[in-house]
């Protein structure tokens, strides 16, 4: 099977965080052309984080889509002109105030193949050194929480940590040997 030829692709729709796009796709010279429309957000970035004394970073937010507090993986979107690690590396400062010289793309994947025209950059964060986390009144509501690897294992295993992109992140980084389970 040859490779759908795209027609005509548009933006319909725009706000800050994304833009819809709408896509002619034709299948074959002899059929019409169908209609696909996906949602074209900035490029995420999202780390696995582990301290110098052993500990990995979690983030706890409230967050209004799930209408609920989540833990999560340190993680943000590409600002425009910015590389992948520097977006990462941002993220960091910003959201834990810490810093770190030793980061590992663990590796480039497709948040969602049938919707999003993103892509999700993993990384390994390791060596990172804490001196004062942000009081979460000072940090957008986000509280920082430092947990042993097996805490981490175990919140994976109960749900606790249930957001499907850093699963992924934590399934590259036990590939990649940064993390034994």
């Amino acid at each position: 099977m040859e490779k759908p030829y795209i027609q005509r692709v548009q933006k319909n729709y725009s706000i800050p965080w994304y833009e819809q796009i709408q896509k002619e796709v034709l299948f074959s010279p002899e059929d019409e052309p169908q209609i696909y429309y996906s949602i074209k957000p900035s490029d995420y970035v999202t780390a696995l984080t582990r301290t110098s004394d052993n500990k990995f970073i979690l983030l706890r937010q409230y967050r209004p889509a799930v209408e609920d507090f989540t833990f999560e993986l340190l993680s943000g979107h590409r600002e425009e002109g910015e590389t992948p690690v520097q977006a990462i590396m941002r993220e960091l400062a910003e959201e834990t105030g810490c810093r770190a010289d030793n980061v590992t793309l663990l590796g480039e994947v497709i948040p969602d193949t049938g919707r999003l025209e993103n892509r999700l950059w993993a990384f390994y964060i390791g060596n990172v050194e804490v001196n004062h986390l942000p009081d979460p009144a000072e940090n957008e509501g986000i509280e920082v929480h430092l947990v042993t690897p097996g805490e981490l294992i175990d919140m994976v295993y109960s749900g606790k940590l249930n957001h499907a992109l850093d699963l992924s992140v934590i399934s590259l980084a036990i590939f990649r040997k940064f993390l034994k389970i």
